[in-house]
């Protein structure tokens, strides 16, 4: 059985917003599932610095030549990583160059020394910049962030615009039959677009949760959306109404669970702005309001223009508070809502805490943080789910994997590994086409399992070699390798990483390697590339 510290984050503020940093370890009460909880750490994350622009920048550490690894040390940047998601998927083309314009004004103010990552979700999740305090490499990433149209964020036309002739209240019978078939389809369509559209955005945001994983401590993710409904209701014109009805709860929160896992607080602020009427406006034909009942109708459509609006916030209230995060909707300021997320995330306590009910069960356990001091408001992940590391379904994991070592996929660095890659010498004679790669991993990021008075663990590295154009080229490989190790050998392997190495057959020419790393049993990855030349002998 596994015992796991459960670490939470926790926002203090006064009633006007200010963060409270006085706090002490006994001004906590920590429960679980209502019962009190012993804190066996405690830290306290003060406000960044005010400091110069000029001690901006992150230098990373200088590695030896042909060293790489998927992980950078943030120790000296101001507050926690930031991650800037600008999703288009979920908003609509005229949202779109205002919340540019927004992202571009946050950009000329941001904090120096402040961590910024920008990732984009279109078609697929695409990271644009990875970490930097960079202004300039910020800006110019910005400048990568234009519109994308697809079916899922274009304003389709109502079934009364598509179809003015066919009126569901028709006198003629086959008239009324034919319409309400047309539009009973036409709402069974946006239902099935609408799941897959959940399903690719959920994936994506597990997929981001992954990617960032390695970084320690909290992580700050300022969702930038439009509308992602966590209820939709029956259609009341509908003859099947219940046909259209979706509940994505559930979904949302194992997705949350993830990022509450990983220490990922997430701030959603709505792509839209603010808000204004529902009432219909010169870009709708107005032939569907026109006819007897057309009041009714617009009604109608006003009521369920609001609803959709009011379950959108819900999601993004949902999905804020189970991570300890906060929702911005309503607003013209988009700017301000992303620094109000990046700064309120940057003050925080983090508490831990071994679980006084060793039973992993896989049930939701409720967290509750009380304070000794009244009229402060906190803000800290609702829970967890009380898993035991199991091996995953290993079809699901390799699909996983594999898309994770696809030429276009962000870095993933939820394992974190060192590699050092040694191509072939330009005079060398024998083996002149062998690229090596020896993989390091950090030891203490693996699952492992005790059993027999041995450690049992599963890792799998895979080396894909690609050419400029991103075509595959050369034979990828993929090991599997299980541990059973002594104490001795586990002890020695604690202090100096885990250890393998691959070989790939290039001919002569320049490559990009993509490699991962897999932890068969907690399903953790890591990935990262490089660049090689293979020269002519």
């Amino acid at each position: 059985m596994t015992t796991r510290l459960v670490v939470v984050d926790v926002v203090v503020t006064d009633g006007s917003g200010r963060p409270i940093t006085d706090l002490k370890q006994s001004d906590f009460e920590v429960r679980e599932n209502g019962n009190p909880q012993k804190i066996v750490a405690f830290n306290f994350q003060p406000p960044a610095p005010v400091s110069p622009r000029a001690d901006i920048s992150y230098k990373p550490p200088v590695l030896p030549p042909g060293v790489f690894t998927n992980l950078r040390d943030l120790a000296n940047i101001a507050g926690p990583p930031t991650i800037l998601l600008v999703d288009a998927l979920n908003t609509q083309l005229k949202d779109q160059m205002y919340l540019r314009q927004q992202l571009v004004k946050y950009l000329e103010h941001v904090e120096p020394r402040r961590n910024v990552a920008i990732y984009t979700l279109g078609a697929r999740l695409r990271l644009i910049q990875d970490f930097t305090s960079d202004p300039e490499l910020l800006h110019e990433a910005v400048k990568k962030v234009s519109g994308q149209s697809s079916l899922f964020n274009q304003e389709a036309q109502t079934f009364e615009e598509e179809f003015p002739g066919l009126d569901t209240d028709s006198s003629d019978q086959a008239e009324a039959q034919m319409a309400q078939e047309l539009k009973d389809f036409e709402a069974e369509q946006q239902a099935f677009q609408r799941d897959v559209q959940v399903r690719m955005t959920l994936d994506a945001m597990n997929e981001l949760a992954h990617n960032v994983a390695g970084y320690q401590g909290r992580k700050n993710l300022v969702w930038l959306s439009g509308s992602f409904p966590l209820t939709v209701f029956p259609d009341e014109t509908s003859n099947r109404p219940f046909n259209t009805v979706r509940q994505y709860g559930d979904d949302l929160r194992k997705t949350a669970a993830l990022f509450s896992a990983n220490q990922i607080a997430v701030y959603p602020v709505d792509a839209r702005g603010l808000v204004g009427s529902f009432m219909p406006d010169a870009s709708h034909s107005g032939a569907a309001y026109g006819r007897l009942g057309g009041g009714a109708r617009m009604g109608r459509d006003m009521q369920q223009a609001s609803l959709a609006l009011s379950t959108s916030h819900d999601t993004m209230n949902e999905l804020a508070s189970q991570t300890g995060g906060r929702a911005f909707y309503n607003r013209n300021d988009i700017d301000h809502a992303i620094a109000l997320s990046v700064a309120e995330g940057s003050t925080y306590y983090s508490l831990a805490y071994y679980p006084e009910d060793k039973d992993l069960n896989g049930k939701f356990r409720k967290i509750e943080i009380k304070l000794d001091r009244r009229g402060l408001q906190t803000r800290y992940r609702k829970g967890y789910f009380a898993v035991d590391a199991q091996p995953a379904d290993e079809k699901t994991a390799q699909a996983e994997f594999y898309r994770a070592l696809a030429p276009e996929a962000p870095l993933a660095t939820a394992l974190p590994f060192i590699v050092r890659i040694t191509p072939p010498a330009k005079d060398q004679e024998k083996n002149k086409d062998v690229v090596i790669v020896d993989f390091s991993v950090l030891p203490n990021s693996v699952t492992f399992q005790s059993q027999g008075g041995l450690q049992h663990a599963q890792v799998e590295f895979m080396s894909r070699a690609y050419d400029p154009k991103g075509k595959p080229a050369g034979t990828p490989q993929a090991n599997m390798m299980s541990t059973e190790l002594k104490p001795a050998t586990y002890s020695d392997i604690m202090k100096r990483g885990l250890r393998f190495r691959q070989v790939l057959t290039l001919p002569p020419g320049k490559y990009v390697l993509k490699m991962g790393v897999r932890d068969g049993l907690g399903n953790q990855i890591g990935t990262m590339v490089a660049r090689v030349e293979v020269p002519q002998a």
